[in-house]
């Protein structure tokens, strides 16, 4: 136990006293912005131009170019695309419990041996506790490119939110999103599509996120991002 609290001594003065300067390291690296108290923990990355909020803490997480996370989130094991809005107290939630009308005891100590809570009674694992989309990088969400989340939306392990997907504050999401889909409520479910089949189609064809940031630039002063028939016609995509 002592030895525990060491290291969550040592943790804590880190982080309030040596992260700060390593905060203004990443932001200087990545043109990036890392509100007061944000953190970057196992292996995170900002791809650059990102705003990173108050409070947020990201573990294992890569956060594709031009990317928002909102004050408060905590978001683990994921990967983010380009240009994606995630909101404020944005959760993931990572790991289940066996509901399969077999497995008597809900404890992870019954059906666990790797004493994710401090101990197990198991002699083996008899339930798989954490869904992966890639299991070696240990990442267990994928969020698109484009994609805006509302504030407190919770994430359940083992989705993905596809391009262009928006996800109503407030919403449980448990299944996967569809390109350009909007989801809301708890569980989520779609509401509607963004934009009609044939567009969607020819905006996953497109991948503007992909553009040389100076091209997107031009576009948005042409006033293409104004209306997705300028925007297709223009890239030649209709």
């Amino acid at each position: 136990m002592l030895k525990r609290k060491l290291s969550e001594l040592g943790s804590v003065l880190y982080r309030r006293i040596c992260y700060p300067f390593i905060r203004m390291g990443i932001e200087s690296r990545t043109y990036s912005i890392m509100k007061q108290g944000s953190y970057l923990n196992k292996g995170s990355v900002l791809e650059g131009r990102n705003y990173i909020g108050k409070e947020v803490l990201l573990s294992n997480v890569r956060v594709g170019y031009g990317s928002v996370v909102n004050n408060y989130s905590d978001i683990s094991n994921a990967v983010i695309g380009r240009y994606t809005s995630i909101g404020a107290r944005v959760t993931v939630a990572l790991g289940s419990h066996p509901l399969d009308g077999k497995h008597a005891a809900l404890h992870t100590a019954f059906y666990s041996t790797k004493k994710i809570h401090g101990y197990s009674y198991a002699k083996k694992d008899s339930y798989v506790c954490e869904k992966y989309l890639d299991e070696k990088n240990s990442i267990q969400i994928r969020v698109g490119n484009d994609v805006w989340i509302g504030n407190n939306v919770t994430l359940i392990e083992g989705i993905t939110i596809g391009d262009g997907a928006a996800v109503v504050a407030g919403a449980v999401v448990t299944k996967d999103v569809e390109p350009y889909a909007v989801y809301g409520g708890v569980p989520a479910r779609k509401i509607k599509d963004r934009f009609p089949e044939d567009k969607i189609d020819k905006l996953l064809k497109l991948k503007w996120w992909e553009m040389d940031e100076a091209v997107i630039k031009g576009k948005v002063g042409s006033g293409e991002f104004d209306d997705v028939d300028i925007l297709l016609d223009k890239s030649g995509s209709l």
